[in-house]
């Protein structure tokens, strides 16, 4: 079985001079993604590898997720993710190796939650019809092979909104 473990990153400021890519997180993001890490960490979520977007929001937020875990998995920034669309998502799924059994993608929407429903079985009516920022999709595959993921082909296991959540509860769900 394989594990995808999909993640908006937490919310950033506005765009300043430096451009798009360079938006940090806010207070909030930087304690949403926090409040993410910590609960990886009590769900006893690991992943083998992290494909994530080189935008700084989505490097502080794995950054704030890293900060939480014991293991420190591999990590590689794939310029691919910024502003990634499904079939972009789609061919880095088939490139993962195969000893990889749980990966997490940290990037940005519309694709990435555009990719949720894309994946889970039952499409629109078994996702999330939002996916905000921070949001955490975790997705498992019947299947030994990340090439072998299909549309509809996997399972939403959770979907966790952490801007939704109450401040005390939201590193308990």
């Amino acid at each position: 079985m394989l594990r995808l473990l999909l993640v908006r990153h937490a919310e950033a400021a506005a765009p300043a001079s430096e451009g798009d890519s360079q938006r940090r997180l806010t207070a909030q993001g930087r304690a949403d993604a926090a409040r993410m890490g910590a609960y990886f960490r009590a769900s006893g979520l690991v992943f083998d590898l992290a494909l994530v977007s080189p935008a700084l929001r989505a490097r502080d937020t794995l950054d704030m997720i890293l900060r939480e875990l014991l293991q420190k998995p591999a990590c590689e920034f794939k310029a691919s993710l910024y502003n990634a669309d499904v079939d972009t998502l789609r061919d880095l799924l088939a490139q993962t190796a195969r000893s990889v059994k749980t990966l997490l993608i940290v990037g940005h929407n519309p694709g990435l939650g555009e990719f949720v429903r894309f994946l889970v079985r039952g499409g629109e009516s078994a996702a999330p019809r939002q996916f905000p920022s921070p949001c955490l999709a975790v997705i498992d595959f019947p299947c030994v092979d990340w090439s072998e993921t299909v549309a509809g082909g996997g399972r939403l296991d959770r979907c966790v909104n952490f801007s939704s959540l109450p401040a005390d509860n939201r590193a308990s769900r």
